[in-house]
């Protein structure tokens, strides 16, 4: 188990961006939380709120939801609250994570998260596609809550994010990764493949446990809407990586 402010959450969660196939998303989402998983990823920009929230319901336990408000959402308090309140009729539940998504006047929508917070409508608070320096700019203008979460874009192929990580391990802040498997491009990787058939397990489990490994903060929010895949993903939890593999991976 990994943490996100004062709740402890799965290794690794599921994404929700790009749905094509509704019907199967959900039942895989279900599976997931039956088999270990309890953090569920989505956006007010991805339509994807329902979904989550009828699987939650299927399933009938408790599930970590990470969701997201547009910056246009944020403009002024009033939008914020009135698009909140929207985000928790579809999910059917208060979310525990509120991110702002892409930040435009990162100030002016962190102070309206804040908002969102204080009226009930969101948990904890935190932020997408930033940086160090736009993590201290919220934190300064947050009065009550602080930024518990990030969440960039973090793979094996994608390490833009890496040198954030000694930062937000300092401050106790976790990275959830979207993308950590490039949308299976990972798998043709010709170490990542070697590796695999050497342990026995999938690319993608390989590449999963290998953001596991760097940090734990890390976690990795993979999107699938197959149970076949999911399977893939179930065996990062279940394995791990030797630090000489590690070392070999880089």
């Amino acid at each position: 188990m990994r943490r996100i402010g004062y709740y402890k959450v799965s290794d690794i969660g599921l994404g929700s961006w790009a749905v094509r196939n509704p019907k199967s998303f959900i039942e895989t989402l279900v599976e997931a939380f039956k088999n270990g998983i309890n953090l569920v990823d989505t956006a007010e920009m991805y339509g994807t709120e329902p979904y989550v929230g009828e699987a939650i319901r299927i399933y009938g336990g408790e599930v970590f939801v990470t969701t997201k408000l547009y910056p246009s959402s944020l403009d002024d308090e009033y939008r914020a609250i009135k698009a909140a309140k929207r985000q928790v009729e579809r999910l059917g539940k208060v979310p525990e994570l509120l991110l702002l998504h892409w930040p435009v006047n990162l100030e002016r929508e962190v102070r309206n998260l804040e908002k969102v917070a204080e009226a009930g409508l969101a948990k904890m608070i935190g932020l997408s596609n930033v940086s160090e320096e736009d993590v201290e700019r919220a934190n300064a203008v947050l009065k009550k809550y602080e930024v518990v979460a990030v969440q960039n874009r973090y793979s094996y192929h994608y390490r833009e994010t890496e040198h954030m990580l000694k930062y937000l391990e300092k401050r106790g802040i976790a990275l959830q990764a979207y993308s950590p498997i490039e949308h299976g491009r990972v798998k043709e990787d010709r170490k990542i493949k070697e590796v695999a058939s050497r342990l026995g397990i999938s690319p993608i489990a390989v590449a999963l446990l290998w953001l596991l490994k760097k940090s734990p903060i890390v976690i990795p929010i993979p999107k699938t809407e197959r149970k076949e895949h999911l399977a893939e993903i179930l065996e990062a939890l279940r394995a791990d990586l030797p630090e000489e593999i590690m070392r070999e991976l880089g």
